[in-house]
C-alpha cells in the first residue's frame, strides 16, 4: 500500500478529494463556494506534492547506490583504521601533555 501511495501520489490525492467532494455534496449539502474552496485546497496539495518531488531531486543529486554487504564492510574497516590512527595521535598528545611544557 505504501509503495502504491509513493508511486502514484497524484492519483491518491485525487481519489481522496473526490471522495470528500461526494461526501460534501450528498451529506453536508455543500454549495458552490464550498466546492471552489475544496478545489483550491486540491491545487495547493498537488503543488506541495510537486515541490516535494523537485526538492528530493535537487537534494539528492543522484540516486544513492544500493548498499551491499561488501560496501558496508569496507566502510567499517575504514572507520576502524581511522579510529586507530586517531587514538594513536591522541595518545601522543596525552603523553606530551603529561610530560609538561619543559620538553
Amino acid at each position: 500500500m505504501k509503495k502504491f501511495l509513493s508511486q502514484h501520489p497524484y492519483a491518491t490525492t485525487s481519489a481522496i478529494f473526490l471522495v470528500l467532494l461526494f461526501f460534501g455534496f450528498f451529506h453536508l449539502n455543500w454549495r458552490h463556494e464550498d466546492f471552489m474552496f475544496m478545489l483550491l485546497l486540491y491545487f495547493i496539495v498537488t503543488l506541495g506534492i510537486r515541490l516535494d518531488e523537485i526538492s528530493r531531486q535537487l537534494g539528492s543529486g543522484r540516486e544513492a547506490p544500493p548498499e551491499t554487504e561488501e560496501n558496508i564492510l569496507s566502510t567499517l574497516k575504514q572507520i576502524r583504521l581511522t579510529l586507530k590512527e586517531t587514538n594513536r595521535q591522541l595518545k601522543k598528545i596525552s603523553t606530551k601533555l603529561d610530560q609538561g611544557p619543559d620538553t
